[in-house]
């Protein structure tokens, strides 16, 4: 007979599940909403989604071109319907005639999903899940924490850092 996982583990798998289930999946995922009118067009020209429509995983609005007006760190992803599509990171400053992206911090051919946009002073914290080698699409193994430094005219090369995220607890059989 099948040995119980005991709460904790229980508790660790329920845990994995809803981080994996609320990644990215398509239709359902609640933290996916329609682009802001104001940055549809200016989103859309930037990735291909094929026909699909461009969904926004992510927003952080922040002065990060010091100009006193409240720019933006936007998290888009295309809106698949399944799976764990990747995201795509862009830096959108405020300006007279309209939003305007100025840099793109990830590009969805790095295939993160993305977690949390922050400020953290000038620089642009963006925190994703990631894909080891040998991890299927499906189940991302790392957790990356990419900081990028605004120099004023754009967001310098990320500091990265990676952490592996914690494994299911395997079942094992009682004897």
């Amino acid at each position: 007979m099948p040995a119980r996982p005991s709460p904790a583990g229980a508790a660790v798998a329920i845990l994995a599940l809803l981080v994996v289930a609320g990644c990215g999946g398509g239709g359902g995922s609640a933290t996916a909403a329609a682009l802001p009118p104001e940055l549809l067009d200016v989103l859309t020209s930037q990735v291909d989604c094929a026909g699909a429509p461009l969904v926004q995983v992510r927003q952080h609005r922040y002065d990060f071109t010091g100009d006193g007006v409240e720019d933006a760190l936007v998290a888009v992803r295309c809106d698949s319907g399944a799976g764990a599509p990747p995201s795509a990171v862009f830096a959108v400053a405020a300006r007279p005639g309209g939003p305007e992206v100025v840099d793109e911090l990830l590009g969805p051919d790095e295939g993160e999903i993305v977690k949390d946009l922050r400020a953290v002073g000038p620089s642009a914290v963006v925190t994703s899940f990631g894909f080891g080698p040998a991890a299927p699409r499906c189940c991302p193994d790392l957790e990356l924490s990419h900081t990028y430094r605004w120099d004023g005219t754009a967001f310098g090369d990320a500091a990265t850092t990676s952490t592996p995220l914690p494994e299911a607890p395997q079942e094992s059989e009682a004897e």
